[in-house]
């Protein structure tokens, strides 16, 4: 596409399209006042009224008949070219704003901005100090090259932004003109501009694809700049999404992932940008979930979601393709986010027909279709993933109909599992089940942020996310179970309860103000977990087979003692409640992560020293300002963190190194150690001596051995007292 020059868009005069649309209606009403007059000064003379009879009559009145159709069709042809010149003058005008503020904002960012659309750095813009700096400092020099490649990139953006206004302008008067039509009349079934019938123009081109024809170069380029510019607007999407109908959209969904995944690769540029634009579309069209079109949409979804859609493409026999495949597939590509109303509707009815029909328990490598999402559940708690406030409201156990979908996902549900047809004997197993989607929908729904983004800091949590925290625990440990954790699940889970440390603290020392609570609880509108330790330990247990979700884990239970030990009263006449508890507490909570590690470690697996390396490693990366999904501790606390870590890793690696050598399961601790060295580096920060500070050490060591004891009980090992 050749993108109009910068000074055209930026210079162009609007008035004269504003002028041109206001000339177009005008024609129009004149030929409505044609029509008129010839309907009741002529057709009523020629209409066999007693006035004109006879065959010269009868020739006539088809002569003028046919003249006032004329006139109809001049009426229709137009009102299109009007609406057409008006629909371009305001995306035109859009793009041209944003082109004009775009330039606007990196001249005052110190950019100079050519007469071409190009951007450089304005030197003359700076001081003396400021052009040595420019010269000399190569870090600045780099961030101001850098800034005047992102304008550039902006100003082309809008560039095309209204390059594609006008190109659709283009078609839509040459479409409305009848251009190269031998018949020289005017268009009665000319289209006008606007959403409603870009929506009707994409359909037909859409469907075209849908059928597995082939559009030619200018077809295929209408289609794409119609299908970008609209696939935000709701008015566009109903209209394309409504005239495909359910089924016609997930085919149209299938056939282009089909062509995008073409062995010769000459596809995927032609037709990747139309699967992430329909994606887009039906974003906005499905925003507003009380309209009729919305209702029909998903009852339609409904039956074509479990059906075989295509038989096309190896799409019958061995490896059919259900439309809730093809459906999640194509919204897996999308950019724009989805409503939270519209996933909470998908993701119901996904997983009643998942309940209903063992549509996808089982699924092949299907080669033309490289890139399908086979399990549609795990697909769309995936797309939740991405949406927290869609997460939390699919999955919190007080929602409607949500009552058992973490025991039925965590416990029940019969997973799909893939393989590979072979070319002689059973399909070949590739691997088990997949769980990336739960894993990523239980962390942004029990955290209420999106996975990845680095955003935990420990709460606060709304009651929903904790529920849906709760839930998960009490799901995953219903039956004692809780340290049998699928893969998928073990680091997200970690992150999860990482961002609970405020909770899971006090719960593993034991001693919190919602012990006498079986699930979650709520405070001053917040959320918060309840329940015992011993099931936390065990779920704990399970994240933890995975070195980095100990880590995580443990790095934020440091951080939280140290924070708790930072608010110990140096006082010795403070009270017990006040001093020799907390430090208890915090003990106890750190024996609990020593029996989880030892519990690993006294597996005896093969790989126990690999794990403790790496434990280690995750472990000790994470120091002084505690960021990531620790909680920010900072200040004399921030101290604490560090003290006894480089030992900790140290004793880590020894208890995995000696435990084939011992049955005794308590013959280290290594979290011990760093307690009493964390309980040093408190004394020292209240400038107390060595006897003022054994007291909370010695409570320290006393918790420690009681929440290791416990812990190891709950995981059940048989431990002496």
């Amino acid at each position: 596409m050749t993108v109009l020059g910068f000074e055209d868009v930026v210079e162009a005069d609007l008035s004269a399209m504003a002028k041109a649309a206001a000339d177009w209606t005008e024609m129009a009403r004149r030929y409505r006042l044609v029509q008129h007059r010839l309907e009741n000064e002529v057709l009523s003379v020629t209409g066999n009224q007693g006035l004109w009879l006879g065959y010269t009559a009868l020739t006539a009145h088809r002569h003028v008949g046919h003249t006032r159709q004329q006139t109809l069709d001049a009426q229709t042809e137009a009102e299109a070219v009007a609406s057409i010149i008006g629909d371009a003058h305001d995306d035109f005008g859009s793009a041209q704003q944003k082109l004009r503020r775009t330039v606007a904002d990196a001249q005052a960012d110190g950019m100079k901005v050519t007469g071409t659309g190009a951007v450089v750095f304005d030197v003359t813009t700076l001081d003396e100090g400021g052009r040595s700096a420019y010269r000399h400092e190569p870090d600045y020099r780099r961030e101001r090259d850098r800034a005047a490649a992102a304008w550039a990139q902006k100003i082309r953006t809008y560039l095309e932004e209204a390059t594609a206004a006008d190109s659709r302008a283009a078609r839509g008067l040459r479409r409305a003109a009848k251009v190269g039509d031998l018949v020289n009349e005017f268009n009665g079934r000319a289209v006008g501009g606007g959403d409603e019938a870009d929506g009707r123009r994409a359909a037909s081109l859409a469907r075209k694809l849908k059928d597995g024809r082939t559009l030619g170069p200018e077809e295929l380029a209408e289609l794409d700049n119609l299908m970008k510019a609209g696939s935000g607007n709701p008015v566009y999407g109903r209209t394309l999404l409504g005239a495909l109908g359910a089924e016609g959209t997930l085919l149209l969904a299938d056939e282009l992932d089909v062509r995008i995944n073409d062995r010769s690769g000459r596809l995927k540029g032609e037709y990747g940008g139309l699967r992430a634009n329909l994606a887009d579309t039906v974003a906005g069209a499905t925003r507003d979930t009380g309209s009729t079109f919305y209702r029909e949409f998903r009852e339609g979804l409904r039956e074509a979601g479990v059906r075989n859609i295509d038989d096309r493409h190896l799409g019958g026999g061995p490896a059919p393709v259900h439309g809730y495949q093809a459906l999640v597939t194509l919204l897996r590509n999308g950019t724009a986010g989805y409503g939270a109303q519209f996933l909470d509707d998908l993701g119901t009815d996904v997983l009643a027909a998942d309940r209903r029909g063992n549509h996808w328990r089982v699924h092949q490598f299907n080669g033309p279709r490289p890139d399908l999402v086979h399990d549609p559940v795990d697909g769309v708690l995936g797309l939740m993933g991405r949406s927290p406030e869609a997460a939390t409201r699919f999955l919190d156990p007080r929602a409607p109909g949500a009552e058992d979908r973490l025991r039925y996902l965590l416990r029940e549900r019969d997973w799909p599992t893939s393989c590979t047809a072979a070319l002689v004997g059973p399909p070949i197993q590739d691997r088990g089940t997949h769980q990336a989607g739960l894993a990523a929908a239980l962390e942004a729904a029990a955290t209420g942020d999106v996975p990845g983004g680095g955003s935990h800091r420990g709460g606060p949590h709304t009651p929903a996310q904790a529920r849906v925290m709760q839930g998960v625990v009490d799901a995953l440990d219903a039956d004692g179970r809780g340290a049998e954790v699928h893969e998928d699940l073990r680091v997200p889970l970690a992150n999860a309860l990482s961002d609970y440390v405020a909770d899971t603290h006090p719960v593993l020392g034991q001693h919190h103000a919602g012990a006498h609570r079986t699930g979650a609880w709520e405070q001053d509108g917040e959320g918060h977990l309840g329940g015992s330790a011993d099931h936390l330990v065990r779920v704990m247990r399970g994240a933890s087979e995975e070195p980095e979700a100990y880590a995580t884990l443990y790095n934020a239970e440091r951080a939280e003692a140290a924070v708790a030990l930072a608010a110990v009263p140096p006082d010795p006449q403070a009270g017990p409640a006040e001093r020799q508890g907390p430090a208890r507490n915090i003990g106890t909570a750190l024996g609990a992560f020593d029996a989880i590690r030892s519990d690993i470690v006294l597996d005896e697996k093969d790989d126990r020293m690999e794990w403790a390396e790496k434990a280690g490693g995750f472990a000790s990366s994470v120091s002084g300002t505690v960021t990531g999904f620790v909680p920010e501790v900072g200040g004399v606390a921030g101290a604490f963190v560090d003290a006894g870590i480089s030992g900790w890793v140290e004793d880590v690696r020894k208890d995995a190194q000696d435990a084939g050598n011992t049955a005794n399961s308590r013959a280290h601790f290594a979290s011990l150690t760093e307690s009493q060295e964390m309980a040093g580096a408190w004394g020292r920060a209240n400038h107390l001596n060595e006897d003022e500070t054994e007291l909370i050490s010695t409570e320290l060591g006393t918790g420690h051995t009681s929440g290791n004891t416990n812990a190891l009980i709950a995981l059940g090992r048989n431990v002496q007292q």
